[in-house]
């Protein structure tokens, strides 16, 4: 079976490092699809998974953003933890 995924399908994440929070320490993570007449774009803070910015993806989708976050939440504050780290020792 051939599958073809259109480049509007694709969805690009990126994330911070660990950044001082009002409770403590958070990571934004964007995520961002192009399409043929639009950028959409979506901010979800963790550890809260609360959207704080979004244009383009529609409720279900911002929903499945959340629960990707939430299955993923381990891995992502490890790899933020590891931009700190590496940040620090660079300077």
């Amino acid at each position: 079976m051939d599958i073809k995924i259109n480049d509007s399908d694709k969805i690009t994440m990126t994330h911070t490092g660990l950044l001082p929070g009002k409770s403590g320490k958070v990571i934004h993570v964007c995520f961002e699809r192009k399409t043929d007449d639009r950028d959409d774009y979506a901010e979800i803070v963790l550890p809260s998974r609360t959207v704080v910015n979004a244009r383009g993806f529609d409720e279900g989708e911002l929903a499945q953003l959340q629960l990707y976050l939430k299955e993923q939440e381990k891995s992502i504050i490890k790899n933020a933890k590891q931009i700190n780290h590496d940040l620090i020792f660079r300077l």
